[in-house]
């Protein structure tokens, strides 16, 4: 009880430690305000710029009215070039040259300012956007992280609760038969004590009756009498102790009862221990698992990039196998060179080869010293005909009865995996429902 206390205690501060860390992202989300400043400092550019160009067009057009009026200064004052007005025009107009210049310098300066500050604007959208959206993946996993924590939490608390009503219920049992018994042994006790002042008050009546009767009565009626209030205070008593008897053994059964539900609240206790090592068990087991079909599947992968240009070992054996028992087969030959991908080349030369004999048709096709591969087949070729079927079947029904076994092989030993794994799963429930 007190571990799924701890247990849920732990999962809650996990749980305040998440929505903590949930509300630190969205404050570092809401101090990307900066943003706003460089808005508004990109729309004073901009707002600049359009008064540098209102400034340059209102130069252009002093500009031309200067030039006009020097043109119709020159036009009638061709004669008195050295007239003073016209120095003055001249030297007024160099000035505006030059306010119209440094006004195309401010502007190039002012556009330059702007794209940088465009690009910089942009870059920085593109980082927030980026960051937002790992921040978003990050709010999602831990909201499914706090959304399996408190799907735990309740699971636990529900075990807990069960728990709790269990333990209760046998208290409540254990009180109630404790109760029962210690009433019935309190009734015992009373007819007892009865019992026993009945004794008591018999055994003085007897006294008396002895007494009196050996004073009135003679001696034999005496005796019967006494006889006959003995037989029966006998009886008495002999009732009396098997109604103490039946006490005692109802006292035994309570205690045996007691001893049970004891041993039963032991054993909950224990079954509840045994179903949190198993879950741990199974958690550890299930990481351990996963990250194995990882590494799996990073294998397989790296595998299935090679595989294209590999052929099983036990294929080419058995197609050699088979070529040399079928008597050199024309049909296993072809096989042979549709699976392993022969050039035209080798097939040529293998076609050439098949005219020879025995080392030199075994030289065509691996491409080894006829001594090598007549070392390899060495003696066999005697006693070849009695290894060969007898049957008429083809080399194409050989390699699928070969294919089968194999597949049945391995549907085996899946089947064997999957029965002992299944097993396994069941005693675990097993365990746990009881």
């Amino acid at each position: 009880m007190e571990e799924l206390h701890k247990e849920l205690s732990e999962k809650k501060a996990e749980l305040r430690c998440l929505q903590d860390e949930l509300s630190t992202r969205d404050n570092e989300r809401a101090s990307d305000g900066s943003l706003q400043s460089l808005r508004s400092m990109v729309m004073a550019l901009q707002k600049e710029n359009s008064d540098l160009k209102i400034a340059k067009g209102s130069l252009y057009e002093e500009l031309v009215n200067m030039e006009s009026t020097t043109q119709k200064v020159d036009n009638s004052t061709s004669d008195v070039d050295n007239f003073s007005d016209v120095e003055k025009v001249k030297d007024e107009m160099a000035s505006l040259k030059k306010a119209l210049q440094g006004a195309f310098h401010e502007r190039d300066r002012a556009l330059q300012n702007l794209s940088r500050l465009k690009q910089h604007l942009l870059d920085k959208d593109l980082e927030d956007q980026e960051k937002m959206d790992e921040d978003s993946k990050v709010i999602e996993e831990l909201r499914a992280i706090c959304e399996q924590q408190r799907a735990h939490i309740v699971q636990l608390e529900r075990a807990l609760k069960v728990e709790m009503t269990k333990q209760e219920e046998s208290k409540k049992t254990i009180n109630d038969e404790r109760s029962r018994s210690n009433e019935q042994i309190e009734d015992l006790q009373y007819k007892l004590a009865n019992c026993m002042n009945a004794l008591e008050s018999k055994d003085q009546e007897l006294l008396n009756l002895q007494s009196a009767l050996g004073q009135y009565y003679a001696e034999s009626e005496a005796k019967e009498r006494l006889g006959d209030d003995l037989a029966m205070a006998r009886e008495a008593l002999a009732k009396l102790s098997e109604s103490l008897k039946v006490a005692n053994q109802g006292i035994e059964i309570s205690r045996r009862e007691k001893d049970e539900v004891v041993a039963k609240l032991s054993q909950a206790e224990k079954m509840l221990a045994d179903g949190k090592r198993s879950l741990q068990k199974l958690e550890d087991d299930n990481s351990r698992l996963r990250h194995a079909l990882e590494q799996s599947m990073t294998t397989v992968n790296r595998m299935s990039l090679d595989s294209d240009n590999s052929v099983d070992r036990r294929i080419v054996i058995k197609l050699l196998v088979t070529y040399f028992q079928r008597n050199h087969s024309k049909e296993v030959l072809d096989l042979m060179v549709r699976m392993l991908g022969f050039s035209e080349e080798d097939k040529q030369r293998i076609g050439s080869a098949q005219s020879n004999v025995g080392k030199v048709v075994v030289r065509g096709v691996l491409g080894l010293p006829g001594r090598l591969v007549g070392g390899l087949v060495g003696g066999n070729s005697a006693g070849k005909s009695t290894h060969a079927p007898q049957d008429n079947q083809s080399f194409a029904d050989l390699w699928v009865d070969f294919l089968l076994k194999e597949t049945e092989e391995r549907e085996k030993q899946k089947a064997s995996e999957a029965a002992a794994r299944l097993s396994h799963e069941e005693n675990q429930t097993t365990s746990r429902s009881a």
